[in-house]
């Protein structure tokens, strides 16, 4: 049902065809004064009084908050309030309360309606009983996160208080949850509790266990509990509420014997409807087959993918891994190590020996504990590994390689040091696992070729890809030491003037081996190996050394903003560098601006709050680049000395959208409520600079104005406005 539009009617007479329209509706409906101050229910139908048990009189000029209670989300009760404050139409599932203090979600749908002037005067509120619809949504949530638990391995009783710990958390009633698992002899053998400590769970009288409790699968059992005054004190001391009573389902195994309990234990009075039962119905057939999961899945796990003699993953477990992390878009490398001396120590010390040496080797990589997820298993008379990595950080990695063997390895009492021929080879969604086996058998092949510890990379000559990241990588030094870096500019442009009132500075590298070298190329390759830092630096001293010519000759200057990589900007020796950089210039500070990403602030807020006002003290403006596209917490935000806040161009490119519109509108708000400037990124369209002068965005940039230009464009540019 569509509302949100232009009904060509007054306001009187657009609140009665609305009356009349509510009344006829099968579902719950509600009218608000959206005039009113108090955003006031003027109207509700039959259908919503008899959801929330008020009478129409109890409801007329109160608020819709009157619904809430201490289990409502409040960010997402604020946020249903926002939007019906301004008028923006939207769905919302809010846990609501109705008159008796039961709770239920409500499905809501908000309904701006306007009146002949295009005016919104009312917001019309359809709303559904959804509880079912949200346990079920909730249990489906918790089936995944049980099963993710068991392929982690987690132990039984990990997962049943994780059950627990989901039900306490999610379901509408104030419940402590508690799950029993019984041997033969009907004894609780483990407990799931998230909340209640086995203390208080032993003191209180359950309901009674007997074998009989296996014949009707659908039985729930009720029973009242009058804590005693000894239970209470208990309970106060745990920090805990009173209990008044339990709910408990038996847990039956598919031949019907009883395998456990799961017990609700209410804080307040509680009747059982419908919807509970079909919940805990289904929560004791998902705890049957969790519990009949973990158990077989362990026993499988053990036989299928672990190798006896040394306990390691084996073959088959390494292959399921790599494939899931290729089928995932995972990139990484692929490492066979072999112990040069391994067929030496079976034949002095036999196979027992071997296998020792293998585990030994596996348990010190795991002891390097470096960057990147990692999976090592035996293969054969070695070990092999796949590793999260990128392709730069192997190169940091393979001297950590020897590390492995700086130590000798006690084989029967005996000291041995080893040699370690390593095969290498990269992964990533095109590979397959035995290519990639294959491969860094291959490239191990090429290393025993070599006396001592050595590491061999497979090459290919067809992998392009590889092969020109590798070229960059190799040719950076090259580039940084030969200072061929390069900034261009991209002007900012005042939106209502169109007069430029700055520059963004952009990197560009033309490498005298491999010509113009993409950004989105070399860049990441940097950040990776951390010559970013460097090239910082040049951008940094390229952009002073011309600004300083330009206020010798007596030009036009206007600032100019210079990204700052996160790695650099939190460089123990980033604000020295700086400081030694601008020493050998004379241009003022207020020409010069630095942006960082929104990430920032997570890595360490109190260091990027010091390093910040360390910058605003030299007289160095920041800005914070690109937002809307990382994780920041606006909290963080405020706290943060930035002028300037820029929005990035992926919300530019879709500010036509009304729901991206509306976010767009809210970031600049955001930036005026805490006094920054504001520059919108990416502009490209007439209609989109329209839009954004109609929101008020004081400054942007994009191919609309203007593209990056090399530093002898922009000097052109300069000179003809200083001309004017």
């Amino acid at each position: 049902m569509k509302l949100d539009q232009l009904i060509p009617l007054s306001k009187d007479r657009l609140f009665i065809w609305l009356k009349t329209l509510s009344n006829q509706l099968s579902k719950g409906t509600v009218i608000i004064d959206f005039h009113d101050s108090n955003l006031s229910i003027v109207h509700a139908n039959e259908e919503f009084l008899q959801l929330t048990n008020y009478s129409i009189e109890q409801l007329i000029g109160q608020n819709f908050s009157i619904f809430n209670g201490h289990r409502t989300d409040t960010e997402t009760a604020n946020e249903f309030i926002y939007h019906i404050q301004n008028g923006v139409s939207r769905k919302f599932t809010i846990l609501n309360y109705t008159l008796g203090g039961s709770t239920f979600w409500n499905n809501i749908t908000i309904h701006p309606i306007r009146d002949e002037n295009q005016k919104i005067q009312y917001i019309f509120l359809t709303c559904e009983d959804y509880t079912e619809n949200e346990l079920n949504k909730m249990l489906s949530k918790l089936e995944h996160e049980v099963y993710e638990a068991i392929d982690a391995d987690d132990d039984l009783q990990f997962i049943l208080t994780l059950i627990t710990k989901k039900i306490e958390n999610h379901y509408i009633r104030d419940v402590y949850c508690t799950i029993h698992l019984f041997d033969e002899q009907l004894k609780a053998q483990t407990i799931g509790s998230n909340t209640l400590p086995i203390e208080i769970i032993n003191e209180l009288e359950l309901i009674k266990v007997t074998p009989n409790m296996g014949f009707n699968e659908s039985a729930i059992y009720l029973k009242d509990i009058k804590l005693t005054q000894q239970q209470r004190q208990s309970f106060y001391n745990f920090q805990l509420n009173d209990v008044c009573g339990t709910w408990s389902k038996p847990i039956l195994t598919p031949q019907y014997d009883l395998l456990g309990m799961l017990t609700l234990f209410h804080q307040e009075d509680n009747e059982l409807k419908q919807a509970d039962i079909n919940y805990l119905n289904r929560l004791a057939l998902l705890i049957q087959l969790a519990i009949k999961y973990a158990k077989q899945k362990n026993e499988l796990r053990r036989l299928a993918f672990y190798d006896v003699e040394t306990t390691l993953p084996n073959t088959h477990y390494f292959k399921t891994t790599l494939f899931d992390w290729i089928d995932e878009g995972k990139k990484g490398f692929v490492a066979i190590l072999h112990a040069r001396e391994y067929n030496k120590i079976i034949d002095l010390y036999g196979r027992k020996a071997g296998a020792d040496l293998l585990k030994q080797i596996a348990d010190r990589l795991d002891q390097l504990n470096t960057p990147g997820k990692e999976f090592v298993a035996r293969f054969s008379n070695s070990i092999i590994m796949a590793k999260i990595n990128n392709y730069t950080n192997l190169l940091n990695y393979l001297p950590v390689l020897k590390q492995l063997i700086t130590e000798p390895y006690l084989i029967n009492g005996e000291k041995n040091y080893i040699t370690l021929k390593i095969g290498v080879t990269f992964f990533d969604k095109q590979s397959t696992i035995d290519q990639c086996i294959h491969k860094a058998d291959i490239a191990l092949s090429t290393s025993r070729k070599v006396n001592g510890t050595y590491a061999a990379v497979f090459e290919e000559n067809s992998n392009q890809k590889l092969a020109e990241e590798m070229k960059i990588f190799n040719h950076l030094s090259c580039g940084i030491l030969n200072e061929e870096f390069q900034v261009h500019l991209q002007p900012k442009v005042n939106i209502e003037t169109l007069e430029i009132e700055g520059f963004e500075g952009l990197s560009r590298w033309n490498s005298k081996v491999l010509g113009n070298v993409s950004p989105a190329k070399f860049i990441p390759i940097a950040e990776q190996s951390g010559k970013i830092k460097e090239i910082d630096l040049l951008n940094f001293k390229f952009v002073l050394t011309w600004l300083q010519n330009r206020i010798n000759d007596n030009k036009k200057v206007l600032p100019i903003a210079l990204n700052v990589s996160p790695d650099h900007f939190y460089d123990p020796k980033f604000i020295e560098n700086i400081v030694n950089v601008f020493s050998q210039f004379e241009v003022p500070a207020k020409y010069i601006k630095f942006e960082v990403t929104e990430s920032i602030e997570l890595d360490d807020l109190t260091k990027a709050k010091e390093i910040l006002n360390t910058l605003n003290t030299m007289g160095i403006e920041s800005s914070i680049d690109d937002f809307g596209v990382g994780y920041s917490s606006l909290s963080y935000l405020p706290q943060l000395p930035f002028s300037e806040l820029k929005i990035d161009r992926s919300f530019i490119n879709e500010i036509t959208e009304p729901g991206m519109h509306a976010v767009v509108q809210t970031i600049i708000q955001l930036a005026n409520n805490i006094n920054m400037r504001v520059i919108a990124e990416g502009i490209e369209t007439e209609e989109q600079l329209k839009l954004l002068q109609q929101l008020g965005c004081p400054a942007g940039q994009g191919y609309y104005f203007y593209k990056p230009m090399p530093i002898e464009e922009a000097e052109k540019l300069l000179d003809i406005e200083q001309k004017r």
